[in-house]
C-alpha cells in the first residue's frame, strides 16, 4: 500500500497557492475559480498515524461548526478513492478544524467527506495500529536474595516508542524505578533536569534515562506522577528487574504506549523475604589441624556470604557460597590445617565437589570480592576504603600494612569460631566488633586439641593393599596381635589433627575418600618442624645389621593410607605378600613395635615461618606439632607379629587322618590363623589306591579362626577309600593334609581349645556333630609332629599353630600324656 509523505502534500499546498495568484491577475471566471478552491482546500496533519493519536483536518474548505462524513476507503482506483464506506460523523470547531479521535479505528485508509473536494489519494490518512506486549519470565518472586529477580520483555512492532508503565496505584514511581533501573540511579533520577515533562501532549524527555529500558520519572505536576514512570524511546528489550524489598502481594502491572492506543499488562506475584541459611550442625566441634565438612542449605535463595571467626578468635575470613548444582545447599569442606596460613591457596584451605566457595583470604573470586565493609552500619556513606584489610583492622586482628593472609603466628589454634551467614554480603563493625547487615544463619567452629588416644593391630584377608576403600576394608578387619603371612596388617591410630597435613601433602581432596599414598605420610613425617613420627620397626636386631622397617615411600598396592577425620582415625594398611612393604626381608616371627607420636618442644610453641608448612618450635626447625601446646608430647604404640599361615582340621583319629563320613551333607571344620574372610577352598583328592576323583568347595574363616567348609557331597566314596586334603586361600596352599573316610566319626578325647580373639589347635577332636568329645581306651593319638604332605614334598611343622597360644599347646600334650598314662596302667 502505497502511504504519501508530508513533503507532497506541501508542494501541492504550494502550487495551490500559486494557482490562486495567477487566477486572481487573468480575472478569471467566478465559476472557474470555485471549483480550484473546492478541490485543493484541506490540510490534513498526518499522512500515517498510529491509532489513538489525533487527526486533525482543516482549510477553506471546512466550515465552522458543520458535521463531515469520515469514511474508511476501501479502493483506490490509481490515485483516486473509488470506492469508500461511512464510518461516522466528525463536527468542525468554531476555528474549522476538524479533530479526529482514532482510538476506535481500524487499521486502514481514511477521508473526509468535504464537498468541492475531490476524493483522491491525496486527500487521505493511513492508521496503522501499534501492538505491544509485556512479559515477566517468573509467576513468583521473592523481595530478597536471588530469586527476587525475574526477566521483563516488552516488545513492539514499532522501532521506537515510549511506554508509561504503573501498578494500579500499589506501588509508588520510585519503587517502581528501582524494579526496572539500579537502585542507586534513584538520586540522580529525581533531579529535575532528568525528570519527563509533556508539552502540547507530546512527551519531552529530560536529559537522561536510567537502566535497559531508558527509564524516568515524570515531573511532580504531571498528571499521576507519583504512580507512574515512563520508559522514553525504548526498543525491544529483555532484562532482569529486581523485586528487591518490594512488599509482599500480588501486583498488577499496566504498559501503554505514551502516543497511541496500544497497552498490556503483565501479573506477578512478591513473596515475602524468607531467604536463611541453615547449618547441618549448630556446633561442629573437631579436632584443630583436621578437615571439616559443613552444609549450609539455603532458603529462598541460591547464594550466601559467610564470614568464619571473629576478633575474638584473633582470625577472620570470608567466604562466598553457590549452590551451582541447584540441590538447594552447599556442601565444602575446611582445612583448619592451612585456613589463614601464609600463601596457602584457595585449594589448598577449602573445596566443594559440586558447589562455588570463594574465600577472601585465600585466592578471593569476583563473587567474594564484592562483598562490602562498613564502619557503623551499612550506609554507603559509612564504607570503609580499605575495604577487607580495614574492616581486619578496625578488628585489630591485622596491623596495618600486613596482607590478609597474615593475621597469624601459627595455624588456628583450639578455640571457638564463629560462623556467620549473610544475604548480602555487607558486615559492618562498631566499636571493635564485627557484625553483617542481614544475618540469615549462626553456627559454631569449635576446634579442640588433638590426641593420641591408642593404636592397635587388625588384619585382614590379603590382597593388594589399595584393593579396598576404607568402608569396605572396616567390614574385614578383625583385631590380632599376629599377622599371618600374606594377609594384609592393618594398623589403626586413633589420631586426630593429622587429616589437615595430609590432603594439603596429597594435593587432592578425593584422598579423603579414596585414600592417601603412603608417600603422603612419609612427607608428613619427614617436616622437622611439624613433630608428626609414624615408625615400624622390627625388634631384634642383631649384630650390625639394621631392623627391617615399614617402607613410606612403597606403592600404593604395597602400603596405602586411610583418614577418617570424622572418626579421628589413622589407617596403614601393608600387603605382607610384597616384598617391597618393608625395606628388607621379613622372616616368621619377627615382630616389630609400631610407635605413633606428636612431638612437641619443651618452651616453644609452633610459628610459621615463610609458608603454610615451613615453621617449627619458635619458627625455627625443631619439632612442635603445631596445634599442641608447648611440653604436650603425645604417643602410642604396640606390637605386632608376622607369622607363618597354618591350619588344622578337626576329627583326626589315631593314624592323623582327618575322618571324613560318607554322606551327601558333610561339612569339614578346623582352625587357622589367616585373616577371618579370606577367599579359602578346601580340595579333596584321590590318595593311596582309592580311585580318581577331585571334589572343591568354598571354605569360611570366622573371626576366632574357626575354618568351615560349604556342605559337600561324598555319598560315592565308601569307607576306607584315602584322600588327600588342601586348605587354599587365594592361590598359595595353607596345609595339607591326609583323610580317610569312614561310616560313623570315631569320638576322641580332646576337643579344640577356643582362645579370646586367637584360632587354637588340638591334637585330637570331636566327632562331627557331637557336643562333647567322648573318652575312649584306644591308642594316643599322635601329634602334629610327624611331616605333613603338600604340594612340594613333606615339609615339617610345629607343635602348634603360630597365634594359637602357648596355653593351647601345654593343654594338648597335657592330655596326650593323660593318655599314655592311662594305657600303661
Amino acid at each position: 500500500m502505497t502511504r504519501h509523505s508530508r513533503s507532497n502534500r506541501t508542494t501541492a499546498r504550494a502550487t495551490f497557492l500559486a494557482a490562486m495568484m495567477v487566477l486572481s491577475v487573468v480575472a478569471m471566471s467566478s465559476a472557474f475559480a470555485g471549483a480550484a478552491a473546492a478541490s485543493d482546500g484541506v490540510e490534513y496533519s498526518h499522512d500515517d498515524t498510529w491509532q489513538g493519536q489525533d487527526v486533525t483536518v482543516q482549510g477553506t474548505a471546512i466550515e465552522p461548526n458543520t458535521a463531515y462524513s469520515l469514511e474508511r476507503v476501501d479502493e483506490f482506483d490509481g490515485d483516486d478513492v473509488s470506492s469508500t464506506t461511512f464510518v461516522r460523523e466528525v463536527v468542525a470547531d468554531d476555528d474549522g478544524v476538524v479533530t479526529i479521535d482514532t482510538d476506535d479505528l481500524e487499521r486502514g485508509d481514511y477521508t473526509l467527506d468535504v464537498d468541492g473536494v475531490e476524493p483522491v489519494r491525496e486527500h487521505t490518512f493511513y492508521l496503522d495500529v501499534q501492538v505491544l506486549g509485556a512479559s515477566v519470565d517468573a509467576d513468583e518472586v521473592t523481595n530478597a536474595g536471588d530469586e527476587s529477580t525475574t526477566d521483563l520483555e516488552i516488545e513492539s512492532n514499532r522501532g521506537f516508542y515510549s511506554v508509561n508503565v504503573s501498578a494500579n496505584g500499589d506501588l509508588d514511581a520510585e519503587e517502581l524505578f528501582a524494579i526496572v533501573a539500579d537502585e542507586d540511579d534513584l538520586e540522580e533520577a529525581l533531579e529535575s533536569e532528568n525528570r519527563v515533562t509533556v508539552e502540547d501532549d507530546e512527551l519531552v524527555p529530560g536529559e537522561s534515562q536510567f537502566g535497559p529500558f531508558g527509564a524516568s520519572l515524570y515531573a511532580t505536576d504531571e498528571d499521576d506522577a507519583d504512580e507512574t514512570i515512563v520508559l522514553v524511546d525504548t526498543q525491544d528489550t529483555e532484562e532482569p528487574v529486581s523485586f528487591a524489598d518490594v512488599d509482599g502481594g500480588e501486583y498488577a502491572f499496566a504498559f501503554e504506549s505514551v502516543d497511541s492506543a496500544a497497552a498490556t499488562g503483565a501479573s506477578i506475584t512478591v513473596a515475602d523475604d524468607d531467604v536463611g541459611a541453615a547449618f547441618d550442625q549448630r556446633v561442629y566441634t573437631q579436632a584443630a589441624g583436621d578437615v571439616v565438612e559443613f552444609t549450609v542449605d539455603l532458603e529462598d535463595a541460591d547464594n550466601a556470604y559467610l564470614q568464619l571467626g571473629d576478633e575474638n578468635a584473633n582470625f577472620v575470613d570470608v567466604f562466598y557460597l553457590e549452590d551451582d548444582d541447584d540441590s538447594g545447599d552447599v556442601t565444602f569442606v575446611l582445612n583448619t590445617r592451612t585456613a589463614g596460613a601464609p600463601g596457602a591457596s584457595a585449594g589448598d584451605v577449602v573445596h566443594s565437589e559440586d558447589d562455588i566457595v570463594q574465600s577472601l583470604v585465600h585466592g578471593g573470586g569476583d563473587e567474594v570480592e564484592s562483598a562490602a565493609f562498613y564502619a557503623d552500619e551499612g550506609d554507603p556513606a559509612n564504607e570503609l576504603e580499605g575495604g577487607f584489610a580495614a574492616y581486619l583492622e578496625e578488628l585489630e586482628v591485622l596491623s596495618s600494612g600486613n596482607d590478609v593472609d597474615e593475621q597469624l603466628t601459627r595455624p588456628l589454634q583450639p578455640t571457638e569460631y564463629s560462623l556467620t551467614a549473610s544475604a548480602n554480603g555487607e558486615f559492618v563493625v562498631e566499636n571493635g566488633e564485627s557484625g553483617v547487615d542481614d544475618e540469615i544463619g549462626y553456627a559454631t567452629l569449635e576446634l579442640v586439641q588433638p590426641r593420641l588416644d591408642a593404636v592397635s593391630t587388625h588384619v585382614a584377608p590379603g590382597d593388594a593393599a589399595d584393593e579396598d576403600d576404607l568402608e569396605e576394608l572396616r567390614d574385614h578387619l578383625t583385631e590380632r596381635a599376629d599377622v599371618a603371612d600374606g594377609d594384609r596388617l592393618v594398623i589403626d591410630a586413633e589420631a586426630t589433627g593429622l587429616s589437615g597435613a595430609m590432603v594439603a601433602h596429597e594435593g587432592d581432596w578425593d584422598a579423603l575418600e579414596d585414600g592417601f599414598s603412603a608417600t603422603t605420610l612419609h612427607e608428613v613425617t619427614e617436616l622437622e618442624g611439624e613433630g608428626v613420627v609414624f615408625d615400624v620397626e622390627a625388634l631384634g636386631a642383631t649384630g650390625n645389621e639394621n631392623p627391617a622397617t615399614l617402607d613410606l615411600t612403597a606403592d600404593d598396592e604395597d602400603v596405602f593410607v586411610f583418614v577418617d577425620p570424622e572418626a579421628g582415625e589413622l589407617f596403614v594398611v601393608v600387603d605382607t605378600d610384597s616384598s617391597a612393604a618393608f625395606d628388607r626381608s621379613v622372616d616368621f616371627g619377627d615382630e616389630f613395635a609400631v610407635d605413633v607420636a606428636y612431638e612437641t618442644d619443651a618452651d616453644e610453641r609452633y610459628e610459621f615461618g615463610s609458608g603454610a608448612f615451613d615453621g617449627g618450635a619458635g619458627g625455627g626447625d625443631d619439632p612442635a606439632f603445631p596445634t599442641l601446646p608447648a611440653d604436650a608430647d603425645q604417643a602410642v604404640s604396640t606390637t605386632v607379629a608376622v607369622v607363618e599361615p597354618a591350619a588344622t582340621f578337626h576329627n583326626v583319629d589315631e593314624t592323623d587322618h582327618v575322618q571324613i563320613a560318607v554322606g551327601d551333607d558333610v561339612v569339614l571344620t578346623g582352625e587357622t590363623n589367616v585373616a577371618p574372610g579370606s577367599d579359602a577352598m578346601v580340595r579333596l583328592s584321590d590318595a593311596g589306591e582309592t580311585a580318581s576323583f577331585l571334589l572343591n568347595t568354598d571354605a569360611e574363616v570366622e573371626a576366632d579362626g574357626h575354618l568351615e567348609t560349604d556342605p559337600f557331597d561324598v555319598s560315592e566314596r565308601t569307607a576306607g577309600d584315602e584322600t588327600s586334603i588342601q586348605l587354599r586361600v587365594g592361590t598359595e596352599t595353607i596345609t595339607v593334609a591326609d583323610g580317610i573316610f569312614v561310616d560313623v566319626l570315631e569320638e576322641s578325647d580332646d576337643e579344640p581349645v577356643e582362645g579370646d580373639d586367637e584360632p587354637v589347635e588340638s591334637d585330637d577332636e570331636p566327632a562331627e556333630g557331637d557336643d562333647e568329645p567322648a573318652e575312649t581306651d584306644d591308642e594316643p593319638v599322635e601329634s602334629d609332629d610327624e611331616p605333613v604332605e603338600s604340594d612340594d614334598g613333606p615339609t615339617e611343622t610345629d607343635d602348634s599353630i603360630p597365634g594359637f597360644g602357648v596355653a593351647v599347646a601345654l593343654v594338648a600334650l597335657l592330655a596326650v600324656a593323660l593318655v599314655a598314662i592311662r594305657r600303661q596302667g
